[in-house]
């Protein structure tokens, strides 16, 4: 490869309307592949924006095709926050990713971050590799690591009566959107979210890469990672585990950077090229 990156930025319609688009190209040669970016939920995805694009630029110069979409209702793309809806999303990515397979003409390993993995069991195709950054395992306790926010907030507010888990669920179960720090939560998003696990996959992959940071080395994954590896793994999923030392980037106070996920994730599709 020679020469940076080339950097394209604008609204793009792949089939579900205009939605807004960054893509990294190659400089120069053949391309290696591609992959399409799912990012993090809400302010998870705000926070990992940075080491996001610094990942995909080091891709790039690899000789991969980086794509980034938003999503309806994120970042510069038309609609609310609170308009989105499970459905919608899983359709925009798709969209994308077959448009992008169709320009390389080749396969595109879908790169997921956080709780934007777990909308990849309805976008993988059948024998794909995947890359997965810092995995959300279940989407029941990912909601409800949100909800507890609100819990919070009503806490510290010296609320007489405030809400519970159990009462902010009744109110998303009974069809009702909620609101909780900035974000308006649609049931027709955040409840199929909480349906969804990383154990369970429409078509099988081929190989899961996952990778993890954090501030100390780590050789094995958390418990509760080692288990839906192991999960994967009986499916007959080929599934690699890296831990990086570096910043949890998603959920510092400030916007932190970690080069170290984007180096990892070149080293680990270099490796899946030559089994």
């Amino acid at each position: 490869m020679s020469g940076p990156p080339r950097l394209e930025a604008g609204f793009r319609d792949f089939g579900t309307g205009d939605r807004f688009c960054v893509q990294w190209t190659p400089a120069a040669g053949e391309f290696r592949g591609a992959l399409l970016h799912i990012p993090a939920f809400g302010e998870e995805m705000n926070k990992s924006r940075r080491t996001a694009a610094v990942a995909a630029r080091h891709m790039a110069a690899a000789g991969y095709v980086v794509r980034f979409i938003d999503a309806y209702g994120t970042g510069d793309s038309p609609g609310e926050f609170g308009e989105a809806t499970w459905r919608i999303w899983v359709d925009d990515f798709r969209a994308a990713a077959a448009e992008l397979a169709r320009t390389i003409g080749g396969p595109v390993i879908p790169w997921g971050h956080r709780a934007g993995c777990l909308l990849l069991p309805e976008l993988v195709a059948a024998g794909a590799n995947v890359l997965l950054w810092q995995p959300v395992t279940s989407g029941d306790q990912h909601l409800t690591q949100i909800l507890r926010l609100k819990v919070a907030a009503d806490t510290f507010a010296g609320h007489a009566t405030p809400a519970t888990t159990k009462s902010l669920r009744g109110q998303l179960d009974a069809g009702s959107s909620l609101e909780i720090a900035g974000y308006v939560l649609n049931p027709d998003l955040v409840l199929p979210l909480a349906q969804r696990t990383l154990s369970s996959w429409s078509a099988k992959p081929a190989a899961i890469d996952w990778i993890e940071t954090g501030p100390e080395p780590a050789s094995e994954p958390s418990p509760g990672s080692a288990r839906t590896i192991a999960a994967l793994k009986d499916l007959g999923i080929r599934v690699g585990y890296s831990h990086v030392v570096g910043e949890p980037f998603w959920m510092t106070l400030e916007i932190a950077e970690n080069r170290a996920m984007g180096e990892r994730s070149v080293e680990v599709l270099e490796a899946e090229v030559a089994v």
